[in-house]
């Protein structure tokens, strides 16, 4: 096609010409929607924090920009701080990147970096670092439809005024997938090696796997909504699938059966408990409850009785309003949730 032809307006000349054009007003709109989308994002983020900051929840994200053109379009922030004034909670974060693709909107990508700093009131505080922590959402309309975060080699403090020490901790991996079903709510995590320790001490036990799977009743809205509230537990039921421990060495716990939380956030439920190498479990227990030895010793004779002598066991485990039970036998308490 030469400019002769073009300008003399042949057939074919007038084709590419409009061609070029379409493809030029395209690109132009393109671009330009783009970038219009992109300052939307950069003015509507800090005025929506500074809306929501009356009603006690605020947040910032500094140095924000919006990044990704032409094909994706995403959110950047070199710190990110969170604060919730109703329930006393706050928390700050390093850089935050997301992404979504232009042609994908309703899927996210998320990429958060360390150190993080939380608190709760009354003087519970949190601190931690990672190497890698991404996430994934699916949205729709209605809200979120199901997410997933990952994370590498954490580490962590846990500070309380309830107990004397600070509590370390450590995983070389983890994950934690919701979603929505129907009206209810799954969720299945998994924990590599979880580790924990005084803060100035050696662990009291060898690092665990542990995996949960369970369905919480009638709790989509939580993910829809990204409704996340101290205590949000309370007043719901469900059924846990399975939920495991291997600590090595045929050391190891699986727990499932039907539950529910009252109001007090204490919780009851009929569970199937089945414990290998109870002997060792004996042992360990000793080791990090010393002043428990006479109930873990036993809890652990009771269990190899109802075994028939052997080193395992799967037993019938009630918990009534935060009190288990192994047949009439109390054999511990759990905290409110």
């Amino acid at each position: 096609m030469t400019a002769t032809e073009i300008a003399n307006g042949s057939p074919v000349g007038r084709k590419f010409f409009w061609l070029a054009a379409g493809i030029a007003l395209v690109t132009g709109l393109y671009t330009g929607g783009w970038f219009l989308a992109a300052d939307h994002i950069e003015k509507r983020l800090p005025a929506y924090l500074e809306e929501k900051r009356a009603s006690g929840f605020g947040g910032e994200c500094a140095d924000m920009e919006v990044r990704g053109f032409p094909f994706r379009i995403g959110l950047f922030c070199e710190k990110v701080r969170l604060d919730d004034t109703r329930y006393g909670a706050s928390a700050s974060f390093g850089a935050l990147r997301t992404a979504a693709q232009v042609y994908q909107p309703g899927r996210a990508v998320m990429e958060l970096d360390g150190p993080a700093e939380i608190r709760f009131s009354p003087g519970v505080s949190i601190s931690a670092d990672w190497t890698l922590m991404h996430a994934s959402l699916k949205a729709t309309l209605s809200g979120v439809d199901r997410t997933s975060v990952a994370y590498d080699n954490l580490t962590g403090t846990v500070r309380s005024p309830l107990t004397e020490h600070a509590l370390g901790f450590g995983a070389n991996h983890g994950e934690l997938h919701l979603r929505q079903n129907g009206e209810d709510l799954d969720a299945a995590m998994s924990v590599d090696k979880l580790d924990l320790r005084p803060e100035d001490g050696p662990s009291a036990a060898p690092p665990s796997d542990l995996a949960a799977d369970l369905t919480i009743t009638g709790k989509a809205e939580w993910l829809r909504e990204g409704a996340l509230f101290p205590h949000m537990l309370r007043g719901s039921k469900g059924e846990l699938r399975q939920v495991t421990v291997d600590m090595g060495a045929g050391m190891s716990a699986r727990l499932s059966g039907p539950f529910s939380i009252n109001d007090q956030g204490l919780v009851s439920g009929e569970f199937s408990l089945t414990l290998t190498n109870i002997s060792a479990w004996r042992e360990t227990l000793v080791k990090t409850s010393p002043e428990e030895t006479d109930l873990i010793n036993n809890v652990a004779n009771m269990l190899t009785a109802l075994a028939g002598g052997k080193d395992e066991a799967t037993v019938k485990l009630n918990v009534r309003d935060g009190t288990a039970f192994l047949a009439f036998v109390p054999v511990g308490v759990l905290p409110p949730l």
